[in-house]
């Protein structure tokens, strides 16, 4: 329950509105664990609202008792903003590593353990959690076993089935799931501005991922380019070997994390070719390149097996395989 606090919450929309409801209510009777997994699709918001949960613990007005929660204009709000604050600490997976590493690990334990400075809180944000190498994840267990006052670590993570069962047992688990497409186009129309023909895209292509749709509505590159691996695949499955090599490659020169991309877009074009074959087109998500979908001729036993083909590409991504290998394996399915 509430003990007199009277906030008005300053959160962007994010859909999982029993996730909003669960952390703010935590705050308002100050209640909290001190440690959350944040698990879901990549997309769904979670690194923006583990941001917002994480300001409005550390911003003035919390410790205030009442106002806006971020005020959004404190020196703490600042300092989120500025990812500057020393009350909170980041941990994610080095440029070009496959592992977060006990090294890691063990420095941002150091700065957990410097207690607060301002606050009362001490806040760690751990990206792709599941990137934690066994040591690295054996080495955080003592601290999340053993916490100090004030300290909340959230864990975020896109394959909570790779996190080690005594991380999970300690874990508060929120499951993020993808908005309905219509909370979306609502989103990016009051949000973004954008037209209501583009909105409707945009929300069909980011199947429930409003973090996506807004990559995709504010950065033209990105859109660009994630329409330029939809067309990638589909040209596959008409191509020869060499000309399907010669778009791995491609797709390998691009920066770290790539490949996971490219088996993410490949999954909803299975998808929406199988929706096809059911005469189910309205349900598709790659609205942007319908017309050339049309023209793909794989039966569905072909496309059932290439959507599996993937799905396998996924996993042996997740344990480190090589990209390159993985990427030609499934093109040899199409």
């Amino acid at each position: 329950m509430s003990d007199g606090r009277k906030f008005e919450f300053n959160w962007p929309w994010f859909g999982n509105r029993h996730i909003i409801d669960f952390l703010q209510g935590s705050i308002l009777s100050r209640e909290l664990s001190h440690f959350y997994i944040f698990s879901g699709l990549p997309d769904l918001g979670k690194s923006a609202l583990a941001l917002a949960f994480s300001a409005s613990l550390l911003c003035r007005n919390f410790a205030d008792g009442q106002g806006l929660l971020p005020c959004g204009s404190c020196p703490s709000c600042l300092e989120v903003k500025k990812a500057a604050h020393s009350d909170l600490t980041f941990l994610r997976l080095a440029e070009e590593k496959k592992n977060i590493s006990v090294e890691q690990v063990r420095n941002f334990i150091r700065l957990m353990s410097l207690g607060s400075f301002a606050s009362g809180f001490k806040i760690g944000l751990v990206k792709s959690a599941e990137s934690l190498s066994l040591e690295a994840a054996n080495c955080l267990l003592k601290t999340l076993e053993e916490p100090k006052p004030g300290v909340v670590i959230i864990l975020l993570t896109s394959h909570l089935e790779q996190l080690p069962a005594t991380i999970l047992s300690r874990g508060q688990i929120l499951l993020f799931r993808p908005a309905a497409r219509e909370q979306v186009y609502d989103y990016l129309v009051n949000e973004h501005k954008l037209t209501r023909d583009f909105a409707r895209v945009l929300s069909r292509i980011s199947s429930g991922r409003p973090a996506l749709a807004a990559k995709l509505a504010n950065d033209p590159g990105f859109f660009a380019g994630r329409k330029k691996i939809i067309l990638t695949l589909i040209k596959m499955m008409s191509d020869n070997i060499s000309g399907r090599f010669q778009a791995i490659e491609e797709i390998i020169k691009q920066e770290p994390g790539s490949a996971v991309e490219t088996l993410e877009v490949w999954q909803t074009i299975t998808r929406d070719l199988l929706l096809m074959r059911l005469n189910l087109e309205e349900l598709t998500a790659n609205e942007l390149a319908l017309n050339e979908l049309r023209e793909v001729n794989l039966p569905i036993a072909g496309l059932l097996n290439l959507q599996e083909k993937i799905k396998e590409g996924m996993k042996y991504l997740a344990a480190n395989a090589n990209p390159r290998t993985v990427l030609e394996n499934i093109s040899l399915q199409t």
